[in-house]
């Protein structure tokens, strides 16, 4: 073969080999973020399969991916790097874990703290961690403090250094016991009108409090018959001028100067414990010795003289031997067989019990002594025994206050400055026990909180005393402590009254209930009907008491029914007049309410 043909032969090998070579094709890959900086740029050969870089990261954000699918290289891509911007959760957790408010923040953001106003017995401090710069969830809790109240001692007027002066709700201490030379402490009262003891912080207990001592006496000064006096003969029980009822008078000795009353100037020794008026009526205060004296006008060297005895019974004349005798006696309450409560007494007065025991399926009905004795008129030293009775329900240990009129006075047991109309001496009773409410209360066991009767008021009107008013209405409350229960017996004034019919009186009703609910929304509301009294007609009864009725049936509310107590009829048995009843008239009261209070929830 020449030459010249071999050459054209690997001429056209070249071009064929050439021509089976394929072109490479390469793409720029570009990986870009969202400000378009690069992270990463590279050539691929055109099919090969893409590798995207390190996934990137931007502060605040959440990389979430690349603004487009990639798979393998057939193009030229520029690639961004998606976001989204990162959000949290922020809780703010109030008292008792609850949740006050949740949202959503963004990175670096500040979260919004909801307002914390705890009117109870907390005070907001502080949150428990930073979010103006939220960077994760959160949970913010609330930092708190109890309330401090204020706590102060009182021996009458003068405050007492006991070494406390703060409590809180969740304090459990007992209260300090002072000391007072002469005399043995009773317990600390919210008022020295109130009932109540408070022997430690509970949860009755509201609010800035103030607490008064009680005491007995048991050293005293003793009793001296005036230099030259002569002595009354007796203590007479004497008809009232009246016609009605009696009163204490003394008897004056066989060839006294003179027998006119109105010839003396009368004076008690203490007249916390009687008072004797310008006509020589003797009328208790309490129970305890005095010396009464009549010094004859037109001669004041001349003086009659006699020491009394007062208490439940009525006033007797004693000798200075028995009023300077020990005047105190003790009360021992066995609450069961283990555990007993001794309370000193002054003889011949009253004791203040404390709560009975909780008898499961019972309601407390009394504390009775040994030998049938009462809470008053304690001579000697004395055991009680809790009594009961087959019942749903118990109001023993619950706090009372009573709303009413002159009927449920009594001087030394209302607030400063109210009318009282009791003790009365022609109402055959000395001590506040036996009024128709203190019967009430130490047969359901309840303890007084305060008694805001006045005598002469009314429901409706204009006047300070009117019970429909906000100012009149506070004297239930001692300070911020509430009672459980409020007995409302309030309209004999009304019914009578030329200037109030019954429309006003239905409308100051209902006032006066709704002003007490919005103060006490949780106080149980008792209401009574007014009894048959000569005051008021027939019809004038019947009107009003339809008035209190129709509330007691809007509201849901217990009825002591007194209206059914006594009839018109026998009424004048149960009298001092046409309004007051008498020691029966009370006691007659008192056992219509006790019925009344617990006929829904005995048991047979």
């Amino acid at each position: 073969m020449s030459k010249r043909i071999i050459g054209f032969v690997f001429f056209m090998l070249a071009i064929f080999l050439v021509g089976c070579v394929e072109e490479v094709i390469k793409y720029e890959i570009k990986f870009i973020d969202f400000d378009d900086s690069v992270i990463e740029v590279f050539e691929l050969e055109e099919g090969k399969t893409i590798i995207a870089p390190t996934a990137p990261t931007r502060e605040g954000y959440e990389f979430v991916g690349w603004d487009k699918e990639f798979l393998i290289a057939k193009k030229d891509l520029v690639i961004k790097a998606v976001y989204e911007e990162l959000l949290f959760s922020v809780k703010f957790i109030g008292l008792n874990d609850e949740v006050l408010k949740e949202e959503t923040v963004k990175y670096g953001d500040a979260a919004s703290a909801p307002d914390v106003d705890y009117s109870g017995e907390f005070i907001f401090l502080e949150w428990d961690k930073e979010f103006s710069n939220v960077k994760s969830d959160l949970e913010v809790k609330a930092k708190f403090t109890e309330k401090e109240y204020g706590i102060s001692f009182y021996d009458g007027d003068n405050l007492l250094d006991l070494g406390i002066s703060k409590y809180k709700k969740s304090d459990t201490f007992s209260l300090p016991i002072p000391e007072k030379v002469g005399f043995e402490f009773v317990g600390w009262y919210l008022s020295e009108i109130s009932l109540y003891e408070v022997a430690n912080i509970n949860e009755k207990l509201n609010g800035e409090i103030k607490l008064y001592s009680r005491w007995v006496q048991t050293d005293k000064e003793p009793f001296v018959a005036p230099s030259g006096a002569l002595e009354f003969v007796s203590i007479k029980k004497n008809p009232h001028s009246s016609g009605t009822g009696f009163v204490y008078q003394p008897e004056f000795p066989a060839g006294a100067k003179s027998t006119s009353v109105t010839a003396y100037t009368w004076k008690s020794s203490d007249t916390k414990v009687a008072n004797i008026s310008a006509y020589s009526s003797i009328s208790i205060a309490s129970s305890g010795y005095a010396i009464i004296t009549g010094t004859l006008i037109s001669d004041p060297s001349y003086v009659l003289y006699a020491v009394i005895q007062t208490s439940a019974d009525g006033v007797v004349k004693a000798t200075l031997e028995e009023a300077n005798a020990p005047n105190y006696v003790y009360a021992t309450f066995k609450l069961d067989e283990n555990t007993e409560i001794k309370k000193i007494v002054t003889k011949g007065g009253a004791v203040i019990a404390p709560t009975a025991k909780e008898k499961v399926g019972h309601a407390f009905s009394g504390w009775i002594g040994e030998n049938g004795e009462d809470v008053y008129n304690i001579t000697k030293d004395t055991t009680f025994l809790p009594t009961y009775v087959k019942a749903t329900k118990s109001y023993s240990g619950k706090t009372v206050s009573i709303l009413g009129d002159s009927i449920t006075t009594y001087a030394g047991y209302i607030p400063e400055g109210f009318a009282n109309f009791y003790p009365y001496p022609t109402a055959g009773f000395g001590d506040m026990n036996q009024t128709w409410w203190m019967r009430f209360i130490n047969y359901t066991g309840m303890h007084l909180l305060v008694n805001n009767s006045w005598s002469g008021s009314a429901v409706a009107g204009t006047a300070t005393s009117a019970a429909q008013n906000n100012s009149r209405l506070e004297h239930l409350y001692i300070g911020d402590v509430t009672p459980d229960v409020i007995v409302i017996f309030m309209g004999a004034n009304d019914a009578p009254s030329q200037w109030i019919n019954v429309s006003q009186f239905d409308a100051a009703y209902a006032k006066m209930l709704s002003n007490i609910k919005e103060r006490s929304p949780e106080s149980e509301i008792i209401l009574c009907t007014l009894p048959s009294l000569p005051l008021f007609s027939e019809q004038e009864q019947a009107d009003y008491n339809a008035v209190i009725r129709k509330y007691a049936n809007q509201n849901s509310l217990k009825i002591l029914d007194f209206d059914k107590a006594f009839t018109r009829g026998e009424s004048s048995n149960y009298l001092v007049d046409s309004a007051h009843p008498n020691k029966e008239g009370m006691e007659k009261l008192a056992n219509k309410a006790i019925m009344d209070l617990y006929k829904d929830i005995l048991v047979d």
